[in-house]
This record gives structure tokens, C-alpha cells and sequence, in this order.
């Protein structure tokens, strides 16, 4: 039984200061970019949100890949 796994759809999400909560926790924001292609490298997805980055008030705590992934029984 071989299970295969298929790229179906990529996020690249920003993950953004938003201050600290009352009990002192950080509170983030996250700016999702969707329909991301599957097979764009890391590289190009962090310059690009470098980029993006630039254009935001709030300060970059990071940037995240998501991929999801469907994964089936050949």
C-alpha cells in the first residue's frame, strides 16, 4: 500500500505584532495570502514577503508557509 501526498493549495501568512493582552500576553494578527503556488520556493515566498512587509504598520513577529497537502492510497 503506498500512500503519495499531492501539493493541492499553499498559504504564505504573516504573522504580525498586535500589542499585549491584559493578562500580558502577546497578541499577534495574521495576514493570509492565498492561491500561492504549490511548488514556489522558500526563497521566493520570504522576498516576496519582505516586501509586503514593508507596507505594514504593524512589526513582522514571522512569516509561515502552509501548505496543505491531500494525501491518498495508490
Amino acid at each position: 500500500m503506498a500512500i503519495t501526498g499531492n501539493a493541492i493549495a499553499t498559504d504564505l501568512v504573516l504573522v504580525l505584532d498586535n500589542g499585549i493582552g491584559a493578562s500580558g500576553q502577546q497578541l499577534s494578527k495574521n495576514r493570509a495570502f492565498t492561491k500561492v503556488k504549490p511548488d514556489a520556493a522558500n526563497e521566493d515566498l520570504f522576498a516576496v514577503a519582505q516586501e509586503l512587509l514593508s507596507l505594514q504598520d504593524k512589526i513582522s513577529l514571522s512569516v509561515q508557509r502552509r501548505d496543505t497537502v491531500e494525501i491518498t492510497n495508490q
